[in-house]
C-alpha cells in the first residue's frame, strides 16, 4: 500500500455470488418447506471461504440487538449528523441499499463493517439488513472485510493511525520502518498517519467532522502542538481560544468550517510569542507523562534566586498534597 493508497475498496475481492438455500423439514406428512434464506460465501484471509446468512434488524432493535465490532476502526466517538451527512438523508429516504457485516456473539450482532449505516439507523429509525458470519473468523480475515468493504469514506490518517500503533505494540516493533516493512508499504506511509494520531484529542475534536478533515491538516496540527509542547506554552489554551472564537460557526458548508478553524489555530499558536517566558529563566520538567496535556515543571531565574512550579490535568487532591508539602516545608525553613 502506498502513500497515496488507502484501503481498497473492491468487495468482489471477497464476495461472490448469493444462493438461495431451502431448509426441509420431513415428517408423516407432506413435506413442507419453511421460507427461503439468502446465503452468500465470503472469501477471507489465504482464500478460505465461509458462508454467511441475510438477516434484517427491525428498525426498533437495531440500537439493544446490534453493537460495533471491537476489531472495526471506525471512530465511533466522532459519529454525528455532521459525519454522515453523506449518507443519512439516502437513508432516511428510501432505507439501507447496502448490508453490514456482522458476527453474532452473546445474542448481539457485532458490526465488522457498516457502522455508519448503523448510526443512520438508530437517528433515521430504519431496518438494519446485515451478512452475518460464524464468529470464528481470525484478525486476519476481519481485517479482509475491512479492507474490502469500504464503499462510501474511507477511514482518516487518524483511525488508520491508532490500527498502526495497536499493530507495533502486538508485534513489539519500536520504529515505523518495522511496521512498513511488515506491512509491505512505505515508512513515510505509516509515519503520517501514525502522527495523526498522536495528534491531542483536544486539538482534533475542535473541528467539526474531525476524522473527515483534509489530510494535509494533520501535518500542520502535528507542528502546531510540538511547538507549543516544545517551548511549554498550554494547549488547553490554544484550545479554549479557539473554542471561544469557533463555536458559533456555521456547519453548512463543513469544510469552509474546518479551514476555519484551522486559521484561528494558526492565530492562537501564533499569540503565543507574546507569553513568551522572559529571557534568563531556565525551565525543566519535572517528571514526564504519558499524556501530553499534562506536565509538571520547574522554572528558575538566571540568579537561581527566584523559583515557579508549573502543573496541568493534576487531580485537586494532588495539588493540595503538594501545596501541604510546601508550606510544610517553609514553616521549618
Amino acid at each position: 500500500m502506498s502513500d497515496g493508497q488507502e484501503i481498497g475498496n473492491d468487495k468482489s475481492l471477497y464476495l461472490s455470488s448469493p444462493k438461495r438455500t431451502g431448509v426441509v423439514h420431513q415428517s408423516g406428512l407432506a413435506n413442507l418447506k419453511t421460507a427461503t434464506r439468502v446465503k452468500k460465501l465470503f472469501t477471507l484471509h489465504n482464500n478460505r471461504k465461509v458462508e454467511a446468512e441475510h438477516i434484517t434488524i427491525p428498525a426498533a432493535d437495531v440500537q439493544t440487538q446490534t453493537a460495533v465490532h471491537p476489531m472495526n476502526p471506525r471512530n465511533q466517538e466522532a459519529l454525528s449528523v455532521n459525519a454522515v451527512r453523506d449518507i443519512l438523508l439516502q437513508i432516511e429516504a428510501r432505507g439501507i441499499d447496502t448490508e453490514g457485516v456482522a458476527v453474532k456473539r452473546a445474542g448481539k450482532y457485532l458490526l465488522i463493517e457498516g457502522s455508519r449505516r448503523r448510526f443512520c439507523c438508530i437517528k433515521a429509525s430504519k431496518d438494519l439488513p446485515l451478512w452475518v458470519l460464524p464468529d470464528e473468523l481470525t484478525p486476519e480475515d476481519i481485517q479482509s472485510i475491512i479492507s474490502a468493504a469500504q464503499t462510501s469514506r474511507r477511514f482518516s490518517y487518524r483511525e488508520i493511525g491508532f490500527q498502526y500503533i495497536q499493530k507495533m505494540k502486538e508485534m513489539s516493533f519500536t520504529k515505523n520502518e518495522e511496521l512498513a516493512i511488515y506491512l509491505g508499504t512505505s515508512h513515510v506511509s505509516v509515519s503520517k498517519r501514525i502522527q495523526a494520531a498522536q495528534i491531542s484529542e483536544s486539538l482534533i475534536t475542535l473541528f467539526p467532522d474531525y476524522e473527515a478533515i483534509p489530510n494535509a491538516f494533520y501535518n500542520q496540527l502535528a507542528r502546531f502542538q510540538k511547538y507549543v509542547e516544545r517551548n511549554l506554552f498550554s494547549l488547553d489554551d490554544v484550545v479554549e481560544q479557539v473554542k471561544s472564537e469557533t463555536n458559533d460557526l456555521p456547519t453548512d458548508d463543513i469544510a469552509d468550517t474546518q479551514k476555519k478553524v484551522l486559521k484561528s489555530i494558526i492565530k492562537a499558536v501564533e499569540q503565543l510569542d507574546e507569553n513568551r517566558p522572559k529571557k534568563g529563566w531556565e525551565t525543566r520538567e519535572l517528571v514526564t507523562f504519558d499524556n501530553k496535556d499534562k506536565y509538571a515543571r520547574i522554572s528558575k531565574s538566571a540568579s537561581g534566586r527566584k523559583v515557579k512550579f508549573e502543573f496541568n490535568r493534576m487531580s485537586n487532591d494532588l495539588i493540595k498534597e503538594i501545596e501541604a508539602f510546601i508550606a510544610d516545608k517553609l514553616k521549618n525553613d
